[in-house]
């Protein structure tokens, strides 16, 4: 494996990676859009270049087939979208597709006409409209704009938005940074859904037209939009470096993204096209062993090419022995103020894959070079690894990122904020790990056991200066006993006295003893013991997954959504809005579900990854998934937690 190592050093170029990002970053690859198309056909031919064997698959983009819940997109295309400014006989243009596609909202319908500008502030709630007349206008919201749509066009009449909002991430971005910046906006449709217009204003633009329409002039803007709806088929990219053992190892990226869109996520399709290219060349020159796992590549659109993917045959998560994901991974650390972090599973789905890839990644730092901010986080989801660690999945992936980025979903995340370096050191990471699980044998599994029983005494003992230690420590174990059980992994259909499996069921015992030893001998006895929780009412009930995924990022794409109810809808909403993060603890929450826990043990296992999330809360989202039809409940019982 050392030999391997430098072979992928010497092979792996940061210089070439960039220029990928360059030609991705090219296109704009909104997703089911020919901008995306073409992205995939340059990739496609990239990889027929470098010998890979290319077995890319298209799926319907209509806007109704649901892979595993997911709808595919609807295919999208803007021909012209422009907005005009009228003030005091001054006409001034102030957005157009072609020369900034960032400035419309992405995926609108046509539309055209002269409109009376109305501001509202947010937009995303209805008593954000009480006492303000929008009907027949344009709303100027900063909002979150589906929801925009929903309150300020379906239920009131706007003609359209203009929004401009944008996420921001102090202190990396601040509401003073970057004012002229266009942020990436855009609608998700499916089906027949009533669509609507909009396009996006600057920060400085926007409260420039804030400001004058307080102070009581009176703007009109002139819209002019020629777009369409159509089946676009979606593309997702994959090739191989074939094996001969069962099993493969999966590198994966998302593709889609607006123009630039250099570090999210050109820079990881790129890094992932820099891997592919390095294996195959170490192949060829017979650098690799003949007996081996397949390792594939993966590109497609962000979350539903993914959903896509794992729909499409039978079978392939079970024999995806482990997956990486690479999302935003080329960085320029000073200019865009990020640090590259590895991504963990939660501690209830822990696996070999993130100790591994942390060894990985701290041998393939340049040593000629200054090490760049890097760090090692809990599992905060919003990327294709979300799918992959889902139980219904149950595939060990971590994710290596670059965040915050300063220049995150908008116009000026562009190559020239990239660093090759950053690049090449994500592929070297990610080269590294398809090369060392493919080629895994039974020495690799005696490693990888002992590997993880270092890294779980490290983490326990980490957990005692945390707060909460005894959660803390506790959920360290059980990720330390998890991850030494999906070791297992590398047996995919081995017969039973392959040395792998041999290794494995060898050596998995005095393991997870040794596991054992350390936090009953060190751990434990530093942990102070606490009374039993009080349960509140709904705790003691047991939800169970009835969706073979994960709940849909989209919430209004969520099959029931629209059959729920205005009222339920809206309860949802509000239970979002006073979640923790609740892209994150939701997910969390989904995982945790695998029809043993009950709802109070839920809530600690979210404890365990640090967020406090009331059981009350946790009820009502399980008592809304049952209402759509994802969950359903299960038996309780009244046995007590213990903390």
């Amino acid at each position: 494996m050392e030999r391997s190592r430098e072979r992928i050093r010497a092979e792996v170029s940061g210089t070439r990676a960039l220029a990928a990002v360059r030609a991705i970053a090219s296109h704009h690859r909104i997703q089911a859009t020919q901008g995306y198309e073409d992205a995939a056909r340059w990739l496609e031919e990239a990889l027929r270049a470098a010998g890979l064997q290319l077995e890319s698959e298209q799926v319907a983009g209509d806007g109704h087939t649901r892979m595993l819940g997911c709808p595919m997109p609807e295919g999208w295309a803007c021909e012209r979208a422009e907005a005009t400014l009228h003030a005091g006989g001054v006409a001034t243009r102030i957005a157009d597709f072609d020369a900034a596609p960032l400035s419309l909202i992405q995926r609108s319908s046509s539309g055209d006409g002269l409109y009376d500008l109305v501001a509202i502030e947010g937009g995303g709630a209805p008593e954000d409209y009480d006492g303000i007349e929008v009907r027949g206008c344009v709303v100027l919201v900063n909002g979150p704009v589906q929801r925009a749509h929903e309150f300020a066009v379906l239920e009131r009449g706007a003609a359209g938005l203009l929004s401009d909002g944008r996420r921001l991430l102090p202190p990396t971005r601040t509401i003073k940074m970057d004012r002229d910046s266009l942020a990436y906006t855009s609608f998700w449709w499916q089906g027949e859904d009533p669509r609507g217009w909009g396009f996006v204003a600057s920060p400085d633009l926007g409260a420039e037209l804030r400001a004058r329409l307080a102070r009581g002039e009176r703007l009109q803007l002139e819209v002019v939009i020629r777009s369409s709806r159509h089946v676009q088929p979606i593309t997702l990219v994959t090739a191989t470096l074939p094996g001969t053992l069962p099993g493969e190892v999966l590198i994966t990226s998302h593709l889609c993204h607006p123009k630039p869109g250099a570090n999210d996520n050109a820079s990881g399709a790129a890094t992932t096209l820099e891997a592919a290219r390095t294996v195959a060349a170490i192949a060829r020159a017979g650098g690799l062993p003949g007996a081996r796992r397949t390792i594939r590549f993966l590109w497609m659109p962000e979350f539903t090419g993914t959903y896509a993917w794992l729909a499409g045959e039978h079978g392939r998560a079970a024999r995806t022995v482990a997956a990486l994901n690479l999302d935003m991974v080329g960085a320029d650390q000073d200019a865009v103020g990020s640090t590259q972090l590895l991504e963990c599973a939660p501690h209830f789905l822990g696996s070999f894959a993130e100790p591994l890839l942390a060894r990985i990644r701290y041998a393939a730092w340049d040593p000629a070079r200054a090490r760049p901010r890097s760090a090692e986080v809990r599992y905060s989801g919003g990327s294709d690894h979300a799918l992959w660690i889902d139980p219904a999945a149950g595939v060990p992936c971590p994710m290596l990122i670059q965040w915050p980025d300063r220049f995150y979903h908008s116009d000026l995340d562009t190559p020239e904020r990239c660093d090759p370096e950053s690049l090449a050191h994500a592929a070297r990471c990610a080269a590294t790990y398809a090369v060392e699980l493919a080629c895994a044998d039974a020495g690799t599994v005696n490693e990888l056991l002992e590997l993880c029983v270092r890294d779980a005494h490290r983490r326990m003992r980490m957990a005692l200066a945390e707060a909460e230690p005894r959660v803390r420590a506790r959920a360290e174990r059980v990720r330390g006993q998890a991850a030494l059980a999906s070791v297992s992994r590398l047996g995919y259909a081995l017969p039973r006295e392959h040395p792998v499996r041999a290794a494995f069921e060898g050596g998995l015992a005095a393991a997870m003893d040794a596991l054992e030893s350390l936090f009953e001998s060190e751990i434990e006895p530093a942990l102070v013991r606490e009374p039993p929780i009080a349960i509140p009412a709904g705790g003691l009930r047991r939800p169970v997954r009835l969706q073979p995924s994960l709940l849909l990022p989209m919430r209004h794409w969520q099959q029931g959504w629209q059959e729920a109810g205005e009222h339920a809808r809206r309860a949802f909403q509000a239970l979002e809005d006073r979640m923790p993060t609740a892209m994150t603890t939701i997910d969390l929450a989904w995982f945790a579900a695998d029809g043993e826990r009950r709802v109070v043990d839920i809530a600690l296992a979210l404890r365990g990854e640090g967020w406090d999330v009331a059981v009350a809360d946790l009820d009502a989202l399980f008592e809304w998934t049952a209402l759509l039809g994802a969950s359903a409940w299960g038996e309780a019982d009244v046995v007590i937690p213990e903390r």
